[in-house]
């Protein structure tokens, strides 16, 4: 039902007027019970005559609006009363009971057209009124996003300024640390997008791609270190899509500052699978690995369970002289 409302054809050609719209509806739709009724004919001729005029007053009333309707039940049971009942070719009625019952199925396929009409507009207002509030959810929800970046604006200046003015080493380095988190939430923040259905999902592959190339730019990646991505179409959740965007980021970053020391090139392979209910989001490098004090307790490894904790995943990592590899896997999408 809420499909056909949709295709409503005043709608669909709104430089007709509206009486030719709805007159070239009823037409097509009457023509669509000659047909019917004649196959019918074919198999069982005569029966049920007015039956066959119930579908297509139906359609034309949903796709064409109240006349289109009226226009195809009247044409339609007087083409029936003519061909069918009593006689082909005929108006006159065979038993006391053909007038009554002409009259009780016109009486009713007005009722049809009527309730049709009161359906069609309210399945009408309640899609309007559903448009407006993603609308306006929509609005709001960028205007926060819009705040929360320049938030994380601020925050990065103010670390930033700190750190410029401090003079003690472990301080800045801590506070370069924390400008990096920092720009690593408004990173994932920028690539966020809204899905065309539900501003609660994104396009994930888009936005690994997106992210991805943001993260490339931002680090300038040099010494032949190449960042390769690919992706499969995904939907997810925004809030699990920026926890995973977070997770990349991180993994990233420290892959290229510490997994090719003393190397003259690297590759860092960035991959996304997905069907109906899970999702898997690898990255990979080729570097000298993680150092053993570093693989399970070290800040940066939890700062990764926390983001994949936020993003409601499953998050492991195999690490070796050959290379780094964490493997995320997201369930019941989106």
């Amino acid at each position: 039902m809420q499909k056909i409302t949709q295709l409503d054809a005043i709608d669909l050609a709104p430089k007709f007027p509206h009486w030719l719209t709805q007159l070239l509806v009823g037409t097509a739709c009457t023509l669509l019970a000659v047909v019917m009724r004649s196959l019918v004919d074919m198999v069982y001729p005569g029966a049920a005559p007015y039956a066959v005029n119930v579908p297509a007053t139906l359609i034309a009333t949903l796709v064409g609006r109240f006349y289109a309707g009226l226009f195809v039940l009247v044409l339609t049971s007087v083409l029936t009363w003519y061909q069918v009942v009593p006689f082909e070719g005929s108006f006159t009625f065979a038993t006391s009971s053909d007038g009554p019952r002409t009259i009780v199925n016109v009486l009713t396929g007005l009722l049809l057209v009527i309730l049709a009409e009161l359906a069609r507009r309210n399945f009408r207002d309640l899609l309007h009124e559903r448009e407006e509030r993603i609308a306006e959810r929509e609005m709001l929800l960028r205007e926060v996003d819009h705040r929360v970046k320049n938030n994380l604006a601020i925050l990065t200046s103010l670390l930033r300024l700190q750190q410029n003015e401090t003079d003690n080493e472990d301080a800045k380095q801590a506070l370069e640390i924390a400008t990096g988190r920092v720009l690593s939430l408004s990173k994932a923040y920028e690539n966020l997008h809204y899905g065309i259905d539900n501003i609660a999902v994104v396009q994930f592959d888009e936005f690994v791609e997106q992210l991805c190339k943001s993260i490339g730019e931002a680090l300038a990646l040099e010494n032949g270190i190449e960042l390769r991505v690919t992706v499969q179409p995904c939907k997810l959740a925004r809030d699990r899509a920026s926890g995973i965007g977070l997770l990349i980021n991180e993994v990233v970053t420290n892959a290229v500052k510490h997994a090719f020391k003393g190397r003259e090139s690297g590759i860092i392979a960035i991959s996304l699978t997905a069907d109906e209910t899970e999702a898997v989001v690898s990255i990979e490098d080729n570097g000298i690995g993680l150092p053993e004090d570093v693989r399970d307790g070290a800040q940066g490894r939890l700062f990764l369970n926390a983001f994949a904790a936020t993003a409601k995943a499953e998050l492991d990592c195999q690490s070796s002289s050959e290379g780094t590899r964490y493997v995320t896997t997201l369930r019941e999408l989106p």
